[in-house]
């Protein structure tokens, strides 16, 4: 090949079209301009080697131009390791972009319901709606859209715009893991699972799948299957809320000491954890250590007073006190906080049977078992309680 354009050359030069040297300044830029692209592959030097010699041939066949390679050629072998490091800074200052937009759409897909403001979300949802118009193949903006469609209550719609990201990017873990957790919340159980094990093949070595398809199965009752995945997640990451959420799969497997421990990790993990230190206080109430439950639970509202677990947890730890007044107003709070959590209805209206209020008792326990009618809890409390409205004893 190398012979054919030197051929050429000589023909452009004999018909007096270009002078010599010319010629061989010519070839001189085009083999260097083919090192520099060559610098590229990882045998960068290798390769800026071979065209060096390649150049001294067609020098050497046309005459002059190959100190005019050899020095272009001399700088390119100069500026490599300079420009392989400016790749690789790149290359890490993109990973850690890729992180934070990451940590941003997990920390978004998982706020409080207590703590979002619908009004907000409508119009983010209208402007990542035109970003997504404008940039229909960015898989980043259909997650953030995703997103806040789910932070409105929109199951299907988020589950549509995440089924698209995974569709223009099949191998993004995140997306299948959010997609994931929204068909959970759908109780889509079935294709939840697929999407779980299709972001943990993916990433073997991610917590978040774990953790999400540990917190799905937990709520499904497969206890022993969750115990195993945030297990998994802790392995990976060390972080609170795994380990909160083993405590509490520990708890449900009546596990108490390993309950405790977990539980004790995950504050260790992250001290400033409201989450964590409301799982100690679920595990030290059950170990039955109260005043060490009363500390932490008064520590977790102190960390996160806007949120309805700490005040639960709190109200737990004065229940089992004996201090059932506070402890009702405790359970009050959380409701007013997050009037739609079954969870703290049902305990306000265990409380308020203990202390005598068994008609108010009633109506927030028909009111926890129509948020969640899976919640056997409140079942068997609505039963006590109105047999106690009629003036007899539970059998």
């Amino acid at each position: 090949m190398l012979l054919r354009v030197a051929s050429c050359y000589h023909w452009l030069v004999n018909l007096g079209k270009i002078s010599l040297r010319e010629n061989g300044l010519v070839i001189a830029t085009i083999l260097a301009s083919y090192a520099a692209r060559a610098a590229n592959l990882p045998n960068s030097v290798k390769a800026l080697t071979r065209a060096l010699f390649c150049a001294s041939v067609v020098g050497l066949l046309l005459g002059g131009g190959e100190s005019a390679f050899a020095a272009t050629a001399a700088d390119d072998l100069s500026n490599a390791p300079v420009r392989l490091e400016t790749r690789r800074a790149t290359a890490q200052t993109s990973y850690a972009a890729q992180l934070r937009n990451n940590q941003a759409l997990l920390k978004l897909m998982f706020s409080p319901p207590a703590a979002v403001d619908l009004r907000s979300v409508g119009d983010l949802i209208i402007l990542y709606r035109r970003k997504v118009t404008d940039n229909p193949y960015d898989t980043n903006l259909r997650l953030k859209l995703g997103g806040y469609l789910y932070l409105a209550g929109d199951l299907e719609g988020a589950a549509s715009e995440m089924k698209r990201a995974v569709a223009i990017k099949p191998d993004d873990y995140l997306a299948h893991t959010l997609l994931a957790h929204v068909l959970d919340q759908a109780l889509d159980d079935s294709t939840a699972d697929i999407e779980f094990k299709r972001a943990i093949q993916l990433r073997p070595a991610e917590s978040y799948a774990h953790e999400y398809f540990a917190d799905s199965l937990y709520r499904r009752g497969d206890i022993s299957d969750a115990i195993s995945e945030y297990r998994l997640a802790t392995q990976s990451r060390a972080t609170a809320s795994a380990y909160s959420g083993l405590a509490d799969a520990l708890l449900a497997s009546r596990d108490i000491t390993g309950a405790v421990k977990a539980a004790r990790q995950a504050v260790s993990a992250e001290p400033s954890s409201a989450r964590a230190h409301c799982a100690l206080t679920r595990a030290l109430l059950l170990a039955g250590e109260y005043q060490c439950a009363l500390r932490t639970a008064r520590q977790a509202t102190l960390l996160d007073p806007g949120s309805a677990d700490s005040h639960l947890a709190m109200g737990r730890a004065l229940y089992a006190s004996k201090n059932i007044g506070a402890a009702c107003d405790e359970f009050r709070q959380a409701v007013k906080i997050d009037p739609l959590n079954a969870q703290a209805r049902n305990d306000l209206g265990y409380a308020l049977y203990g202390a005598g209020d068994v008609s108010t008792a009633v109506t927030e326990l028909r009111l926890a078992l129509r948020l969640n009618p899976h919640l056997s809890e409140a079942r068997n409390n609505l039963e006590i309680a109105i047999y106690g409205l009629t003036g007899q004893k539970h059998p």
